[in-house]
């Protein structure tokens, strides 16, 4: 399964991005190779768990969703993953939006604290993600 890859490209983005959690803010503010080592990892993470999110909403809701944001909003509303955790989600996926979109104008401080508070929220959905797959796998 595709989902399968993309949850293992999500907890390998992980681990980099709780590992760069250590970085001081003063070098991380001070070095773009820093940044952009960081920015990617947040956005294979972000990306896989909106790949992750697409593939459940397609298995088990009527349609498939227009954005990204929704995507995750969908989740919450058939209950496949916590309404507060699908918000958390929604508001990471304009994240992600602001590191492809924004690059050039990236506030450090914005990124700097989605570093340090966001990854608890990965966590969670990929928890939820791969207790969605264990169960899709006992039902034909």
């Amino acid at each position: 399964m595709r989902i399968l890859a993309q949850v293992q490209t999500l907890d390998e983005a992980l681990e980099a991005w709780l590992r760069y959690q250590q970085i001081p803010y003063e070098k991380f503010a001070a070095e773009k190779d820093t940044q952009y080592m960081v920015c990617h990892a947040m956005l294979l993470a972000i990306q896989a768990s909106i790949d992750i999110a697409t593939a459940m909403a397609v298995m088990k809701t009527p349609r498939r969703p227009d954005t990204y944001r929704e995507t995750f909003h969908v989740l919450g509303k058939f209950g496949i993953v916590p309404e507060d955790l699908a918000s958390e989600m929604a508001r990471l996926a304009g994240f992600r939006n602001n590191l492809v979109h924004d690059y050039s104008g990236l506030d450090t401080k914005q990124v700097f604290k989605a570093l340090q508070e966001d990854g608890k929220t990965l966590i969670t959905f990929r928890n939820s993600a791969k207790e969605f797959l264990r169960e899709h796998k006992k039902t034909p």
